[in-house]
Formats: C-alpha cells, sequence, structure tokens
C-alpha cells in the first residue's frame, strides 16, 4: 500500500490529543514529499515539551518501520541534533562527524536554534508549540519556512488539475465541479496526460470500485477520444456507468511544473466490457497524440488478449474496428 493511503487509516487509528495526531500527520507529508521528489531529507521534530515530542517520535518511528519493513535496522531510530558552530562551515563540519557515527531519518531538538547554523533546505521539521504544529524546511540563521502543502482526502480532486496552471483549482473540491472542468477542458481543445495525486498511483486494473479521482481521469480520457473521433460520448463515474468495466490505463511518468518531482500519468487507456464474463468486449482503446507510435498500445493489447483472448468491439464502431485491424495486422 502507498504511503499516502496508509497514513489515512494510520492516523484515523491513533487515539491521542489533536496537536499530536497533527504534528504525525505533517511528519507523514514529508515521507510523501520526499517519495514524489526521489528525496531523503530527515525530519526534526522540535518541542521543549518533552513527553510530547517524544511520543509524535515513537509514533512517525513505528509507521516508518511499517512502511519501510527492509530498511537498515536503526534508521528510524530518533537521534538528537544539536549542531552548533560560529560558522556555517564549523557547522557543516559538525554534522558531518555526526553522521560519520550514525545516521538516522528522524531527529529531536528542543528548538530549531539547535541547528540554526546548517545551510538551508537539510531537513524537514515539524514544530511543537504549545498546541500549535507546524510543517517547514530549515533556514540558516532563521526560522523554519512554512510548509502549508498537506495530503489529505480532501484535495484529491482538485489535484488531478495541479499540474499547470489553472485559475480555478481552488474551486473544484468535488467530483461534480471537476466531471465540469473536465468537460470545459475538452470542449476547449485542451487535451492533456491527467496526474494522479501526489503519493498515489493508477491501478492496473480500474473498476467500479476503484477511486473517484481514477474513475474521473478516465471517464475524461474517454471524452477526450469522443472529441477526436466524434464518435459520442455517454460515460460518468455512477455505478451504472462503471458496471461490467474494467478501464486498463496507460501510464507515463511526468515531471511537475511546480517542482523536481515526477507524477503518474493517465495518458490513455483500453476499456473492457466484462458484463459477459464468458464473451468480453473491446469497449473503448485511445491514447494521447504525444505518446503515439511508440508500441504502448500494442504492448498493452497483447497483455489484455493473453487475458481474455481474442476480443470484438462491443457496437458497431468503424475507430475501433480499425484499432483492432491496427494491432492484428502489427502483431
Amino acid at each position: 500500500m502507498d504511503i499516502r493511503t496508509e497514513k489515512v487509516s494510520f492516523i484515523n487509528s491513533l487515539n491521542l490529543p489533536e496537536d499530536e495526531k497533527d504534528a504525525i500527520s505533517l511528519a507523514i507529508d514529508c515521507l510523501i514529499d520526499n517519495e514524489s521528489l526521489s528525496e531523503d531529507i530527515p525530519i526534526v521534530v522540535t518541542s521543549y515539551d518533552d513527553y510530547k515530542r517524544n511520543c509524535v517520535l515513537q509514533i512517525i518511528q513505528k509507521f516508518c518501520e511499517g512502511i519501510y519493513p527492509n530498511a537498515a535496522e536503526d534508521l528510524f531510530e530518533p537521534e538528537i541534533l544539536n549542531i552548533f558552530g560560529k560558522t556555517g562551515e564549523a557547522a557543516c563540519i559538525a554534522l558531518i562527524k555526526k553522521l560519520q557515527s550514525s545516521y538516522s531519518m528522524l531527529y529531536w531538538a528542543d528548538s530549531p536554534s539547535w541547528f540554526s547554523s546548517l545551510p538551508s533546505g537539510l531537513f524537514h521539521v515539524i514544530s511543537i508549540e504549545g498546541n500549535k504544529v507546524s510543517r517547514g524546511l530549515n533556514q540558516k540563521n532563521s526560522h523554519p519556512t512554512k510548509v502549508t502543502r498537506t495530503y489529505n482526502d480532501d484535495t484529491l480532486i482538485a489535484e488531478l488539475f495541479n499540474t499547470f496552471s489553472h485559475s480555478t483549482n481552488a474551486q473544484i473540491t468535488n467530483t461534480k465541479a471537476a466531471e465540469e472542468k473536465f468537460y470545459d477542458e475538452c470542449n476547449s481543445g485542451l487535451i492533456r496526460p491527467l496526474p494522479a495525486p501526489t503519493g498515489l498511483f493508477f491501478e492496473e486494473e480500474i473498476t467500479i470500485s476503484s477511486p473517484d479521482w481514477q474513475k474521473l481521469a478516465c471517464v475524461a480520457i474517454r471524452r477526450y477520444q469522443s472529441k477526436e473521433c466524434k464518435d459520442g460520448m455517454n460515460w460518468n463515474i455512477s455505478d451504472q456507468g462503471w458496471s461490467g468495466v474494467v478501464a486498463y490505463p496507460l501510464i507515463e511518468k511526468i515531471q511537475n511544473i511546480t517542482d523536481s518531482g515526477f507524477r503518474e500519468c493517465l495518458i490513455g487507456l483500453i476499456t473492457i466490457n466484462i458484463k459477459d464474463p464468458k464473451k468480453p468486449y473491446l469497449s473503448t482503446a485511445w491514447i494521447h497524440p504525444f505518446y503515439r507510435q511508440k508500441g504502448k498500445m500494442k504492448a498493452l493489447w497483447r497483455i489484455l488478449t493473453e487475458k481474455y483472448g481474442e476480443l470484438d468491439v462491443e457496437e458497431p464502431n468503424s475507430n475501433m474496428q480499425a484499432f483492432l485491424k491496427a494491432v492484428k495486422t502489427n502483431a
């Protein structure tokens, strides 16, 4: 299970004060950022309240050890971070000496002042001050920068739209608004790869029981096909629309416009109608124009014919007939 999905059930299982749960949630967000950006930035929890800080560290350690069972035994053992030095160079030397004897992904300190001489951006910092909790990155000779980004269920839908500059992202908080925005995009001629939310991935088989954000992306891809092929479009994320339907996604990892991280993006799909398990049909097949002639569709088709055998088209459809002819000719 991915970190973001595991986070939800893990946080909900905790019987702790809200500020401690918030601190743990923000620390897990740091892990999600690390994975998204392919980085290993350690986490420092700072607080003058020893009991609260230790409780938070123990729970974070437990979560990390569960998510990364093959990690080194002591990788998430919390260690003190007190790096003093009158100059940045002296602080760096002290940090290097510390790392030569031990290394951890979790540290603690009473205050960010304990490591304020270090260069900026070396550590995620979770600050607990009374009942207030914040997240940031360490800054040299200053307070940590604030990071307000969080990864919660209520941001999943909006994240389908944040790989490009979109003026109304903040308003897209539910499936209805997302469907309307995808409709407007398609009608205006905007056809784009559709990103999974940060830290999440498309399933190999997207079905009626899949999360709404995945079904929204599939329906948007189908609308792109309808726009190009002029073959009509009557599909949505309702149970009726997904009854007996399996979508097989075509995926490409694409770099974010806002940072150096990569997101898994839906660039096409093949949908199969399996209402009659003994006689499945090809329903739709489409891939973004930028990714055609690269063998992606044919590779997926080979997998599906091994699974289902020879497939006929669900209904008379010249575009799908042409697709079948092409993949059979080049098989």
